[in-house]
């Protein structure tokens, strides 16, 4: 009676078309070599061996490497048990857009403040600004990917700004041929016109022309402000610099330390030889809330057949919280009026955008993930859920596609400050209406438990490594739970460890489910019988949701 009314359960919940391997997810973001896609609902960013992108105040840039021009996306690690945003720079790669890989620490010397990067021909350097305890810390190196060397006395800025008791924090530097500039917020914790509640402090934006080695100031600075100079004019803070048929745009938010929505704001102006007083700042407000973001920078793409560029605004999504290391992304292209002003953000949830690119020299970068036999959807809407405290276990079935040997699972977990270990079973069972019936025992495949210390704060990969012969068409599944400390019953866990979830019939939609991947819950405690007749499993599904992981079937 139980395996009779849960079959119709299950079909009428799980999207079951044809098996999509993980293999073929890669053209989703990309309809051809020169053309990418970026799309709303799809924040959150993941190296080519599957775990999420450590990069907090990201900036990309197109810089020059051993292996040719790539693209080097680079921030401020979250993945350490310290979350204040001092953590060690690290830098991914890609030559397409797409498929990026982790190329380590960016730099040891010179850490814990947003990162922003030119290159100085001259010098042959890379030039690397980060802002730390109140100033800068300028590093150069002969490669855009590490061995940054930091320069004693680089970063010395105007010293009216430390006269007037002004703090630099946020900022940005850019190049355009010889001539370079840095962009930067002035804190000013002293404004008696702060309020009990808001605003807790105020801060202005200044433009400062770079020395010819790019390592400090000319000792020069300039206010980039509206004619208003209004409440908007003096909270911003994370610039990023470009130049547009001759005119001058620096892009900020409002004050928005980790969170998750900030005014968009983008001024213009008339691109000086040398910026003064009078240089006249234009102000286009784009968006109210960024999308649920902070804008970090914008990312120029060059298509290579017309030489059109497009402007790609660039912002990090916070959900709030401590947990800033969950952060995701967002792209959109900036759309231009005719006299120069930027157009609204569009912040449609499913929007999306086809943006033409030059390609990077070199290989696509491959890993785990992009060789992974099954996997779920390699671009969908993934979510931070944290209910592990509550939720006794989670079973994520799928229908294995490949004949051989089951190398490895992976699942996306993120820790925290947690007492419990976290315990993944993987498992083969008959059927799904089986899997949930009294009694029913599964063939337990491989297990692996990790201590928090195991774990990161943001979403790596917890790996159970397998040696199991397995035949296509193959239902199998992994659990996922809390386990106790040994020696001690009581969990005595108040930090949930936190896992990705996807919306499946989002997924369905863009033909992007996988044959038999279906996510069950059982509560803590649930362990008989329930419902008014007595025959309902205590394991249910969870409505449309799948958990993140792949498997590897060598």
């Amino acid at each position: 009676m139980i395996a009779t009314a849960f079959t119709s359960f299950v079909a009428a919940a799980a999207c079951l078309p044809s098996f999509v391997s993980a293999h073929s997810h890669a053209s989703k973001r990309s309809t051809s070599s020169n053309v990418v896609t970026f799309a709303n609902d799809q924040a959150f960013l993941f190296d080519t061996d599957g775990n999420q992108i450590d990069a907090y105040a990201t900036k990309i840039n197109y810089f020059n490497t051993s292996s040719g021009p790539q693209y080097i996306l680079y921030g401020i690690s979250f993945a350490g048990p310290n979350t204040t945003g001092d953590g060690p720079l690290k830098s991914y790669s890609s030559v397409d857009l797409v498929n990026w890989k982790y190329n380590g620490i960016l730099s040891d010397t010179v850490a814990g403040g947003r990162p922003h990067m030119i290159y100085n021909a001259a010098t042959d350097k890379y030039v690397l600004w980060v802002n730390v305890d109140g100033g800068y810390k300028v590093g150069t190196s002969s490669s855009p990917t590490g061995g940054f060397e930091y320069v004693e006395g680089g970063g010395a800025l105007y010293p009216g700004i430390q006269e007037a008791g002004l703090i630099g924090a946020d900022h940005s530097v850019a190049s355009f041929g010889d001539t370079a500039y840095l962009a930067f917020a002035a804190l000013n914790f002293a404004d008696p016109r702060a309020g009990s509640l808001w605003p807790p402090i105020f801060q202005t934006m200044h433009l400062s022309p770079l020395t010819s080695d790019f390592i400090n100031s000319t000792l020069d600075a300039f206010n980039v402000t509206s004619p208003a100079f209004d409440g908007v004019d003096q909270q911003t803070e994370s610039p990023d610099i470009f130049i547009r048929n001759g005119t001058m745009y620096i892009v900020t938010s409002n004050t928005c330390g980790y969170c998750d929505g900030s005014i968009g704001v983008v001024y213009r102006a008339a691109t000086p030889g040398t910026p003064n007083a009078d240089t006249q700042w234009k102000r286009d407000i784009v968006s109210g809330y960024s999308c649920g973001g902070q804008v970090e920078g914008v990312l120029p793409l060059t298509d290579p057949t017309t030489g059109e560029v497009t402007y790609v605004w660039h912002s990090t999504t916070v959900p709030g919280g401590v947990r800033v290391g969950f952060s995701g992304h967002i792209f959109q292209p900036l759309q231009f009026n005719d006299d120069g002003s930027v157009q609204d953000l569009d912040c449609s949830p499913k929007k999306q955008w086809q943006v033409p690119y030059t390609p990077g020299v070199g290989a696509v970068a491959t890993g785990k993930l992009t060789e992974a036999t099954d996997a779920s959807p390699r671009f969908a809407n993934y979510h931070p859920v944290c209910d592990s405290d509550r939720i006794a276990s989670l079973y994520q079935t799928w229908t294995n596609s490949k004949t051989g040997v089951l190398r490895e699972v992976a699942i996306n977990v993120a820790a925290g400050y947690n007492q419990a270990d976290f315990q993944v079973n993987v498992f083969a069972f008959s059927n799904l209406s089986d899997l949930v019936a009294p009694s029913y025992k599964y063939k337990l495949l491989g297990s692996a438990s990790f201590t928090p210390d195991n774990l990161t704060q943001v979403f790596g990969t917890a790996t159970v490594t397998l040696n199991a012969t397995v035949t296509a068409g193959d239902m199998l599944g992994f659990s996922i739970s809390e386990a106790a400390a040994p020696g001690s019953f009581s969990f005595a866990n108040f930090v949930p460890f936190c896992h990705l979830e996807y919306d499946m019939h989002s997924a369905c939609e863009a033909g992007d489910s996988a044959q038999g991947q279906v996510l069950f819950e059982q509560a803590s405690g649930q362990n008989s019988l329930r419902g008014l007749h007595g025959n309902l499993s205590p394991v249910t599904i969870r409505q449309g949701k799948g958990i993140k992981f792949f498997s590897t079937v060598e």
